[in-house]
């Protein structure tokens, strides 16, 4: 491994004074949400009773989503150790007090839900991937989605589909939860098909009820749903672990067959396909009113986002940017219908019905910041250009957010060289936030056995966003079902564990498709820290060459090292090669593989 030493002397950049203060904040609020909100042995203090039929599972695992992420960044090791512990134990609860999880696994949930509790585990490979039972559980999991356990039919192999919009540890449900057909139908989820109307108040009458519940059974849980690409990061996350083919195979089969899907259909995801892998089999050939598709109250937020993670997974398992046309064919496919009011931003179809294309919005801007993070392609960054037309003072603004509320717009902008305060601003707007929401936890006098199951995520203090986009250099990670995106990560060579060592902050300030910009510093006066910097968040890019205080040295490795001395800050230009290593949950110290324990 290359190493360089830092020499220039510095006033601490406010930057990188913030961005410690933020991470110390943080590490004070964790054990005081964590103590407020658990019982001894960590399972949430909620109520004794079986919370009802809808998805709420996923709500349990949110309480802690982004603690393994912040632990891997370098929080403290209070977090990265609870992080691992509370998944556990959430797990156990889920299935002992609540009977929705079966072998640690939900039972058979929607893929929109699971991926917002998945996030969760996927990045437990971060903080420790020798964790042997994780990588147990990584593998029999992805194995319920690939034919492995007969007990779990979830996959038709010959079809290439999943074979139900619910699925988990207990296969493919068929035969939905009433509680989720009242829901899915009030809320615009999904239609029933063509030629088949009901009063508005059918809920209330037996008759119309069964007829309901067997028409959404028939058409509704037959088949395979965009949404389903979840599991493509499910699948790649038991790769992280072991580097099996077999893995890699079945995600990017998943993701070919969808992107033919698309093909087929005139360029337009369909967002049902039947038993029998036709889109539309049951609908009488509409491609349209599928679970979670484009009839849907937010049909592109939900269908977009599956797409989004599965061609980010695709491209790091093949380092082929092809994929990412699974996502970008469809933004073109709405963008190219957009219409402006005016001098405003381009308004875009957010549905699709019997009538056509309507529901005209502004777009969510997380799959196309996503997109050209992912490609640097210069025409994905012009389809920002595009959106961020007639919104110029939206894409400059830096609120405090909360760890749901993605927007990397302004992000994208210092980037691009027009907002040189934005670092400041955002770490700062972070830790307010995060003071907001630990006043909110000790304030707290609600009674915790009766509260709604968004209570916790509402409450969680630790706010990853400035950290993600400033020290790693990527969008934030998407809350369903990402992976981290980074562009670099870092490891504490003296203590042997993931993220910045102490009194150490990190600053990207540049991407480019074969390179990156990096400032490090030390702000310690008296103590010399030496930091790893890995290409990408699992190794899969590669280093090429460095430049620092003049000097240029050849890398030609996934790591670098950087000893920095007391009070000192080191400016890398670092030259990239993207896409080119095999991606893994390993660390420097792991030589040839991982030892697990």
């Amino acid at each position: 491994m290359k190493s360089i030493e830092s020499s220039v002397h510095t006033a601490p950049p406010a930057w990188a004074v913030l961005e410690r203060q933020l991470m110390r904040a943080i590490d004070e609020a964790a054990p005081v949400y964590l103590d407020k909100y658990t019982r001894p042995g960590g399972s949430l203090i909620w109520r004794e009773d079986y919370p009802g039929d809808g998805v709420w599972a996923d709500d349990l695992y949110e309480a802690f989503f982004n603690w393994p992420i912040y632990y891997a960044m370098g929080g403290s090791a209070y977090t990265g150790q609870k992080s691992i512990e509370q998944w556990s134990a959430v797990t156990r609860q889920i299935t002992y007090d609540y009977g929705r999880a079966s072998r640690e696994f939900i039972n058979n949930d929607d893929w929109f839900h699971n991926s917002e509790n998945y996030i969760y585990f996927y990045h437990l490979g971060l903080v420790d991937p020798a964790h042997a039972e994780n990588r147990r559980r990584a593998q029999r999991f992805a194995g319920f989605y690939m034919g492995e356990d007969p007990e779990v039919p979830n996959y038709d192999p010959n079809h290439r589909i999943v074979r139900s919009p619910f699925s988990g540890s207990k296969g493919p449900l068929f035969d939905a939860r009433f509680a989720d057909v009242h829901y899915n139908i009030e809320y615009g989820h999904a239609t029933l098909g063509p030629d088949f109307d009901f009063p508005e108040d059918w809920h209330k009458d037996e008759g119309w009820r069964k007829k309901v519940h067997q028409k959404f059974n028939e058409v509704v849980m037959q088949g395979d749903i965009p949404v389903n690409l979840g599991v493509v990061v499910l699948v790649t996350n038991a790769f992280l672990y072991t580097g099996e083919e077999r893995y890699r195979q079945w995600a990017i089969d998943y993701v070919e067959t969808w992107l033919q899907r698309i093909q087929d259909n005139d360029g337009i995801i369909p967002d049902n396909v039947g038993p029998n892998g036709i889109a539309g089999e049951n609908r009488q050939g509409q491609w349209w009113g599928g679970f979670y598709g484009w009839t849907g109250r937010f049909s592109l937020h939900m269908m977009g986002s599956a797409m989004m993670i599965a061609a980010e997974c695709a491209q790091m398992l093949t380092g082929d940017s092809k994929y990412l046309d699974l996502i970008r064919s469809q933004l073109d496919v709405v963008i190219s219908r957009g219409k402006r009011e005016g001098d405003g931003p381009l308004q875009v179809p957010f549905k699709h019905t019997n009538e056509g294309w309507g529901e005209y919005g502004t777009m969510i801007p997380q799959d196309p910041v996503h997109l050209w993070a992912a490609s640097m392609d210069e025409g994905d960054w012009q389809r920002l250009e595009t959106l961020r037309q007639g919104a110029e003072a939206e894409w400059s603004q830096v609120t405090s957010r909360g760890p749901r509320l993605l927007d990397d717009r302004a992000w994208t902008r210092y980037l691009a060289g027009e907002l040189p305060d934005y670092p400041e601003k955002i770490l700062q707007a972070n830790y307010a936030e995060v003071c907001r929401r630990l006043q909110m936890v000790m304030e707290d006098e609600a009674d915790l056995t009766k509260v709604d199951e968004h209570h916790w995520q509402q409450r969680n203090p630790v706010v990853t966003e400035a950290l993600e986009q400033l020290t790693m250099g990527g969008p934030q990670t998407i809350y369903w079902g990402g992976l981290a995106q980074g562009r670099v990560r870092y490891f504490d060579a003296e203590e042997s564990r993931p993220g910045l060592p102490e009194d150490v902050a990190a600053l990207v300030s540049r991407l480019s498709e074969d390179g990156v910009e990096l400032s490090l510093v030390n702000l310690s006066p008296a103590h010399a820290r030496t930091v790893i910097v890995q290409a990408g968040c699992f190794g899969e890019h590669m280093f090429s060459t460095l430049k620092a205080d003049g000097a240029e040295m050849a890398i030609d490795d996934r790591y670098v090292q950087v000893v920095l001395k007391p009070g000192t800050q080191i400016d890398l230009s670092l030259g990239m090669k993207r896409f080119c290593n095999g991606p893994t949950f390993a660390q420097p110290w792991h030589g040839d593989g991982i030892s697990f324990r």
